[in-house]
């Protein structure tokens, strides 16, 4: 997204989280990128370029709404952490192509901030709703945490965490001209006794600079 407004927003892939219960690089990884016109690109999931980023390619719009999910057997309701899968295929980075995710078991998170000088930052927020939900049945979205990483990523360039619920969180502060990725594993609390049911509920991710 480009353009010259008083602030820039992005919004990209929202991502879906299914719990479905039985009844009963060496450092984190951000680059600096060459200034130029104010732009926010962001991509959670699946995204489109069309090359990698450090050869001149050109990122643009995917309407792809990626999951993560899971499945808790009604012998294992309640007892302890499930990790949760996705349906997203990316797993090398967009920057330079380096294999960088492991599906289905992480989500590639990435983006970059530009502009014509190197003031200010761009804010990467999440926000859920408070609950999941299953017909009348609810579950607390902040039962859902994520362990960040990629490959010979040892300091993660977003912060592990878990969800809010019901409100947006800070993630990252994004300085001007930076691209940057990480691969995010989710999982279930799973440390109640929920009725039977399919539970879904949508993170919005978005970037956002003044």
């Amino acid at each position: 997204m480009t353009g010259s407004p008083a602030a820039l927003r992005r919004r990209a892939g929202w991502l879906i989280a299914s719990i479905a219960c039985a009844a009963s690089h060496a450092q984190a990884f951000t680059v600096n990128i060459s200034s130029g016109s104010r732009s926010l690109y962001m991509v959670v999931g699946n995204g489109n370029i069309t090359a990698r980023y450090d050869q001149g390619g050109t990122p643009g719009n995917n309407a792809t709404i990626n999951t993560v999910s899971t499945s808790v057997s009604a012998a294992n309701l309640g007892g302890g952490p499930v990790a949760m899968t996705t349906n997203s295929s990316t797993t090398n980075s967009l920057y330079d192509n380096f294999v960088f995710c492991s599906v289905p078991a992480e989500v590639y998170v990435a983006g970059f901030f530009r502009g014509p000088g190197n003031a200010g930052s761009a804010s990467l927020t999440v926000t859920a709703p408070a609950n999941l939900v299953s017909g009348s049945n609810t579950l607390p979205f902040n039962t859902i945490s994520w362990q960040s990483g990629g490959i010979g990523d040892v300091t993660p360039t977003i912060p592990s965490g878990s969800f809010v619920g019901g409100a947006s969180q800070t993630l990252l502060a994004v300085p001007a001209n930076t691209w940057f990725e990480s691969c995010l594993a989710f999982r279930y609390a799973n440390n109640s006794m929920p009725a039977a049911g399919t539970y879904t509920g949508r993170a919005t991710y978005t970037l956002t600079a003044p």
